[in-house]
């Protein structure tokens, strides 16, 4: 009984937070997109960063609420969990866009690297920088308005940072296209997160 009391109370707290940690990631991202009507890029590192709030109470539940001896099935659930969120650093790399389309994300590049002097050679989904000897992936789901960039080389990160940050600064200063699709999913998800977080707590306090 008393350990069922603790895994209430460890949820009660617990979930309310991971709930209002999506809540904040999800309107934070679409209400900017709404609010200037224009795309903009982000690290992907943030997204990371709130996954990893989300799956560690749940990674690390065995160890303070199942007894030490709950065998290989105790711990699957755990195992599953950081998988994923392995998978997720591997595939999350580099930076996200939100509120573009095919043009506004292609101009906004090519306009990066010209002013940042990188001669590159343009082909489908890669472009290639010449001078650094790399190369960035690139992709955009422009009927959602998102787009993905990534380099090659861990090494040049800070080298695709400066691309990102005048891509940004792009976006800032034109008249850009902007398709907000994705800004409103954002928040319509994270208006969501909040009624239901808020559900758990009364959820929780009647079951107390």
């Amino acid at each position: 009984m008393d350990n069922d009391f603790d895994i209430i109370t460890m949820y009660m707290i617990v979930l309310p937070i991971i709930f209002g940690v999506m809540a904040a990631f999800f309107l934070i991202i679409g209400m900017r997109g709404i609010i200037t009507k224009r795309p903009f890029l982000v690290s992907n590192k943030w997204l990371l960063w709130m996954m990893s709030i989300v799956f560690v109470p749940l990674i690390c539940q065995p160890l303070f609420f199942y007894p030490p001896d709950i065998g290989l099935l105790g711990w699957l659930n755990p195992a599953l969990y950081i998988v994923v969120l392995v998978m997720m650093f591997i595939a999350l790399k580099g930076y996200v866009a939100y509120g573009v389309t095919d043009m506004s994300f292609r101009e906004a590049l090519l306009a990066a690297l010209d002013k940042l002097q990188l001669p590159h050679e343009e082909t489908l989904s890669i472009i290639r920088l010449t001078s650094l000897d790399t190369y960035l992936q690139v992709s955009v789901q422009s009927w959602v308005g998102a787009g993905q960039i990534k380099i090659k080389q861990r090494e040049q990160r800070a080298q695709l940072a400066e691309i990102v940050r005048e891509m940004n600064v792009h976006f800032q200063i034109s008249s850009a296209a902007a398709n907000l699709t994705s800004c409103i999913f954002f928040v319509v998800t994270g208006v969501l997160m909040v009624v239901g977080g808020i559900g758990v707590v009364f959820l929780f306090q009647n079951i107390g």
